[in-house]
C-alpha cells in the first residue's frame, strides 16, 4: 500500500483462499503490522467447517521519486510537524548543515 494509505487509512481489496475480500486499514498503520481476517483462512485439518485466520503483513511503498508539487506538499507537512527534512542525501546525510 502507499504511505498515504498507511497514514490516512483506507479500504483495500485483498486476495484470500476464497477469493477477494475487503479489509480496513486503520489510520497510522505501521510497516510490518500483521492484520487478521478471522475465519477467512484455510479449513482446519479434519474439520472442514472450521477455518483458520488469514494473516496479512503490511508492506508500505515509499516512493523513490516524487513530483515537484508532491515534494512541496511533503516539505510543508514536515514543517508543520516540526520535522527536519530536505536535502539529506549524500555520504554524511546533511550532518554538517547549519
Amino acid at each position: 500500500m502507499s504511505y498515504l494509505q498507511a497514514i490516512l487509512g483506507c479500504q483495500l481489496e485483498v486476495q484470500t483462499v476464497d477469493g477477494k475480500a475487503e479489509v480496513t486499514i486503520p489510520p497510522g498503520t505501521q510497516p510490518n503490522t500483521v492484520l487478521t481476517l478471522e475465519n477467512r483462512g484455510v479449513p482446519r485439518l479434519g474439520d472442514p467447517d472450521t477455518r483458520g485466520d488469514h494473516l496479512m503483513t503490511v508492506q508500505v511503498d515509499i516512493p523513490t521519486k516524487v513530483s515537484t508539487e508532491e515534494r512541496e506538499l511533503l516539505e510543508k507537512l514536515a514543517h508543520i510537524r516540526g520535522d527536519q527534512a530536505g536535502k539529506g542525501g549524500g555520504f554524511l546525510g546533511g550532518l554538517f548543515r547549519g
